[in-house]
């Protein structure tokens, strides 16, 4: 694909791994990953998730950036300039136009949740926050939830920020906002870990959480870690693509994967431990759904000044994860249509703001409305996590270990210079060509419920 001349790229890889740790910390890090080590056995749930990290993440992560880098196109562009002359060259296409469809589902149902936690950090730092009990939080968060009224003024507003950040480009645009919403995450994490170090609370939490208990990690927790680590890198959603497209075409992909990998893991401890800690003691626990953490929060730290600065946190997760999930798509209308980044940021924010009132609506004036058992919200979610997410990891895994020619591959990998010529390239690609493609299987078939199935046929 030919390039304008104005096609940006990142003002050094630094910034990169800087936006890229910020789009990808979310909210699961805030609050799935503290809850599936409770349920799973602590430290044996943590040692399978690093393992997957490692063996799934890594070889994926590194290799949507060896894709991307040097190109400046959009993610179905990228892989267009790797499959001209392959086998199917427009289903491959298909799946990079899948990928950002994905990305603008996620980001509609997680605009939803982004417009509650804007609300609530206004809340907490004003002290509006109800947390006698349990039942009264909860009741303050389903009244919340169901006034669309409220939620829409919310929902606006994330919008406009969203798309003011994208129109104005890369480098005067999404660089200095997450630069800076980074640092300020950085800051909260730092002094709410501080904080849970210094709390008496510290040492069970601990223990409660790190120690290793095999006899509660099954084979359901070890699914769960796979599941965990795919969408903790955001492998299925097209950034890392998009990300990467901006990366010069000698960028060193195996550090630079690395560094992030290892910065979104130390966040997700840190949160972990510190939420961890706030709940010890308090009787309640962190539940299965994301609702859980504006339910429990508001009773573990009534009263505390931890509070104000956890909901400003989880806001700020909120719109970090928001930006890198709408690049790609600003990316695709802009390289498809010709239009300004002014313009595509604006359809493109109008678009996804549609899908995100439908679910909001499905809290409130839709709350009635169900097919199979599910809301509009449910069903945005479980296309975006359960089908789009796992199946557009799976193809680009296939498409790297299977379809490519291994002397490209090779090409593109010598680029980077520390390397050396093919130092490591041999274990990569065997990591994609196995174990990552049958955990990437493995992780589509558990979102799709095939293991849930099987259990069902066999139970006795």
């Amino acid at each position: 694909m030919a390039l304008g001349p104005a096609r940006p790229t990142w003002s050094s890889s630094m910034m990169f791994v800087v936006v890229s740790i910020a789009a990808i910390v979310s909210l699961s890090n805030v609050w799935r990953l503290p809850y599936m080590m409770e349920t799973y056995g602590g430290g044996a749930f943590l040692l399978v998730y690093v393992g997957a990290l490692l063996t799934m993440g890594l070889p994926l992560f590194s290799g949507q950036l060896l894709m991307a880098r040097g190109t400046g196109a959009d993610v179905p562009g990228v892989i267009a300039a790797w499959t001209r002359n392959s086998p199917h060259s427009r289903l491959w296409i298909w799946g990079g136009y899948l990928a950002v469809l994905g990305a603008a589902l996620l980001l509609a149902a997680y605009s939803v949740i982004a417009a509650w936690s804007l609300a609530y950090s206004l809340r907490a730092v004003t002290g509006g926050l109800d947390g006698s009990t349990i039942e009264a939080a909860r009741a303050q968060f389903v009244d919340f939830a169901r006034d669309s009224e409220r939620g829409f003024g919310w929902l606006l507003l994330f919008f406009c920020l969203l798309t003011a950040t994208a129109a104005r480009g890369l480098r005067r645009g999404v660089e200095p906002v997450m630069r800076t919403l980074a640092l300020c995450i950085a800051a909260a994490l730092c002094a709410l870990s501080i904080s849970a170090f210094t709390d008496s609370n510290a040492g069970p939490a601990l223990r409660s959480l790190f120690v290793v208990r095999f006899s509660q990690m099954d084979w359901q927790g070890v699914l769960e870690a796979l599941y965990q680590a795919f969408f903790t890198l955001s492998l299925g959603s097209g950034v890392i693509v998009a990300f990467g497209s901006y990366l010069p075409n000698r960028a060193p992909i195996i550090r630079l994967s690395l560094i992030v990998i290892a910065a979104d893991l130390a966040a997700a401890l840190a949160a972990s431990f510190m939420l961890t800690v706030f709940i010890w003691g308090h009787d309640v626990t962190l539940g299965a759904g994301l609702q859980s953490l504006f339910e429990v929060l508001p009773v573990a730290l009534d009263g505390s000044w931890r509070a104000p600065i956890m909901f400003v946190l989880v806001a700020l997760v909120s719109v970090s994860t928001a930006i890198g999930l709408f690049e790609p798509v600003v990316q695709l209308v802009q390289h498809r249509s010709g239009f300004s980044r002014l313009r595509s940021s604006l359809y493109s924010g109008v678009a996804v703001a549609l899908l995100g009132l439908l679910g909001l609506l499905s809290f409130g004036a839709l709350g009635q409305w169900r097919m199979l058992g599910y809301d509009a919200f449910g069903w945005i979610m479980l296309a975006a996590t359960h089908l789009i997410g796992p199946l557009c990891g799976l193809l680009l895994c296939v498409l790297m270990g299977r379809v490519l020619a291994r002397r490209r591959l090779v090409e593109a990998w010598r680029n980077d210079p520390s390397q050396g010529r093919t130092t490591g390239f041999a274990v990569w690609h065997a990591l994609l060509r196995y174990p990552t493609r049958i955990a990437l299987l493995i992780v589509l078939v558990y979102a799709l419920g095939g293991f849930t199935l099987i259990k069902m046929i066999w139970a006795p």
